[in-house]
């Protein structure tokens, strides 16, 4: 027995198929999956995408249950009691179609029946390791549909086993008439109306709506991946789009989402770097400014005074340079001044000197 919070809770799908690659094809072109091994079981194939594993598959001819049900999406619901879920199916009127048969690894327990119009189900008592919250989710699978000849019938059929209540009803007018949501609480799970005469009797009663990201991209997925659109795509209450589909194999499923894909949000502009502290300046940087400063100024006199003697008229430059012959003659002038002065004194000191020498003359 797993927790009561499992309860009509979708936990798990699989894919019964005639394709020998169940999943690994159409499925990897339209929806985006892969298919790998089950740990667990290696003949048991496993649907999955980057988040994770969103279901498994099962191939006739080489599947019992997959035998017994024909090709179809079968989804399991989660019971917190096995045992005590298939009893009370069977005493309202359903039938077991597989026994109870253990997951391998603690995995839990699962069922498949059919309800008393035929639609069939699974059911799936979590292993003791999984509660509510830790129980696989529903994947990628966003809406679950039931026709069935008697809709009414069918929801207390699967109240009294999952919980489920009628929550909100629509008048959907001409064949369909009024369209059942069900769920738990205020919680929309799925939708339940008259089963048309036209449906082929492979069609099945519980159909699958798997989310894309845009209804437009996947039918053109399906049409390429060798897939059949068969209804849509149209716009469902709520702005959302449909389109109903056989696979490549002639599974039926619906895809579910927005008409076109979402624009990609714009990448925030990067944030500017923080910029780095001003260091502090120096006491000596002032006095070196200065200097510079000076430097400069004189720099640029000195190279306006060469500039103004470059640009001088030429009078002035030939006086300047009579000046200066001027001086020159005039320093030349002196040395010959001074050898005429010394010349007259030696010429008396001379005379002198013979003065002294003469005999004194008698008187």
């Amino acid at each position: 027995m797993s927790s009561s919070a499992v309860l009509g809770k979708y936990l798990w799908h699989e894919l019964l198929t005639t394709d020998p690659d169940a999943g690994a094809g159409f499925y990897a072109k339209v929806l985006g999956w892969n298919r790998f091994p089950y740990e667990g079981d290696p003949g048991y194939a496993m649907l999955g995408n980057e988040q994770g594993p969103v279901g498994g598959a099962r191939v006739m001819g080489k599947d019992p249950l997959a035998d017994k049900v024909g090709p179809n999406w079968l989804t399991y619901v989660g019971v917190p009691d096995l045992t005590a879920a298939l009893a009370t199916a069977e005493a309202k009127g359903g039938r077991v179609l597989h026994a109870v048969t253990a997951v391998p690894g603690d995995g839990g327990r699962y069922a498949v029946i059919a309800d008393p119009q035929g639609a069939v189900i699974g059911l799936y008592e979590p292993g003791g390791g999984m509660s509510g919250d830790s129980a696989a989710p529903a994947g990628p699978a966003v809406w679950h549909e039931l026709t069935a000849e008697n809709p009414q019938a069918a929801l207390q059929f699967y109240n009294g086993i999952f919980g489920w209540d009628v929550v909100d009803t629509h008048d959907m007018g001409g064949h369909v008439g009024t369209y059942y949501l069900f769920g738990k609480g205020t919680t929309q799970m799925g939708g339940a109306f008259i089963r048309s005469k036209d449906l082929p009797p492979t069609w099945p009663r519980w159909l699958v709506y798997m989310d894309v990201p845009s209804i437009t991209a996947a039918v053109a997925s399906v049409k390429a991946a060798g897939g059949k659109i068969l209804n849509g795509p149209h716009q469902v209450p709520g702005g959302s789009w449909m389109a109903q589909v056989l696979d490549s194999h002639g599974v039926p499923l619906a895809l579910h989402g927005p008409k076109e894909a979402a624009a990609a949000a714009p990448k925030a502009a990067p944030k500017p770097k923080a910029k780095p502290a001003a260091p502090k300046p120096k006491v000596a940087a002032k006095p070196k400014a200065k200097a510079k400063v000076k430097t400069k100024a004189k720099t640029k006199a000195k190279a306006k005074a060469k500039s103004k003697s470059r640009k001088a008229p030429k009078a002035k430059v030939a006086a300047r340079r009579k000046g200066k012959v001027a001086v020159k003659s005039k320093t030349k002038a002196k040395p010959k001044a001074r050898t005429a002065a010394k010349a007259k004194r030696k010429t008396k000191t001379k005379a002198r000197s013979k003065a002294r020498k003469a005999p004194r003359r008698g008187k």
